[in-house]
């Protein structure tokens, strides 16, 4: 059978799914040999890996208010990023303060981008804080990193659910979790919407009432339907034993103030393969 894997995908505050799915494995006692993860899955995975219990991980993302993330996404004084990430640096010192990948007691690996060329990068040295920092750096919205001489960016970007990695590293079972909305889910929010007023670009349109997405929805739709293909291209080439996709439709990808629901959201999604997991390791 060899070893097992986890997979956790990147997702932003949906990444707290991956919370519940630890919770339910944790229960079930399943054993997890290694761990991969990108973005928000590195932050979790990184954290379980050192050996936190479950309970003192989800405790301050419970605490988390719309407050926290408005603070938290504060402009950055560059010009590459809107955000400079101080606040996210100060909440990884909480959980990885001076923590080194050789202290980490499941090995882990989290995987990021190279800007300049586009490579995948996996990052299984040094300090974690910093690796798992490049690995959530999502382009334009957060400042890159500087790492090992590189630039990296937010590994969601060339790989959202790193399955590949894990058979890589020798996993003969694998988990994944996957959170990421599909583009349909939020179809709703991003459709035109009429008005009684005429955007400036169609000021000379006398029949023009629609009004266009946000440059946020815009944002978050267009990476939505980027991973989505990377993944659905990713799994035909690596698939893995077990996916799990928590029901995250009604989410954003910064409600972090709704850890609760999200949390149980991947608790619910884990509990319902645990019987088909379990007949894959009695084989």
């Amino acid at each position: 059978m060899g070893k097992i894997g986890l997979v956790l995908g990147s997702g932003s505050a949906r990444g707290l799914a991956h919370i519940g799915v630890l919770k339910v494995l944790q229960r079930e006692n399943i054993p997890i040999d290694l761990i991969v993860g990108s973005s928000m899955g590195a932050l979790i995975g990184a954290i379980y890996a050192k050996g936190i219990p479950l309970e003192e991980i989800e405790q301050p993302f419970q605490r988390l208010t719309r407050r926290w993330t408005i603070t938290s996404f504060f402009p950055a004084p560059h010009i590459s990023g809107f955000v400079g990430g101080s606040m996210l640096e100060r909440f990884l010192h909480t959980f990885l303060e001076n923590t080194d990948f050789c202290d980490l007691k499941i090995s882990f690996t989290a995987v990021a981008t190279d800007i300049e060329t586009g490579e995948e990068i996996l990052l299984r040295e040094g300090s974690v804080k910093k690796a798992i920092r490049a690995s959530m750096s999502l382009p334009v919205v957060f400042v890159p990193v500087h790492y090992n001489g590189r630039l990296v960016v937010d590994g969601g970007l060339v790989n959202p659910l790193p399955v590949s990695i894990a058979k890589e590293m020798g996993a003969g079972v694998i988990i994944a979790s996957y959170v990421m909305p599909h583009p349909k889910e939020n179809a709703e929010t991003i459709k035109l919407k009429k008005k009684n007023w005429k955007i400036p670009l169609d000021i000379f349109k006398r029949d023009c009432r629609t009004r266009l997405p946000n440059m946020k929805k815009m944002f978050f739709q267009g990476l939505s339907v980027m991973e989505n293909k990377i993944f659905e291209a990713n799994l035909r080439k690596a698939n893995p034993s077990v996916l799990i996709e928590p029901k995250l439709g009604n989410f954003k990808s910064v409600d972090f103030h709704r850890a609760d629901e999200i949390i149980k959201s991947g608790e619910k999604a884990a509990e319902s393969v645990i019987p088909a997991l379990k007949q894959i390791l009695d084989g």
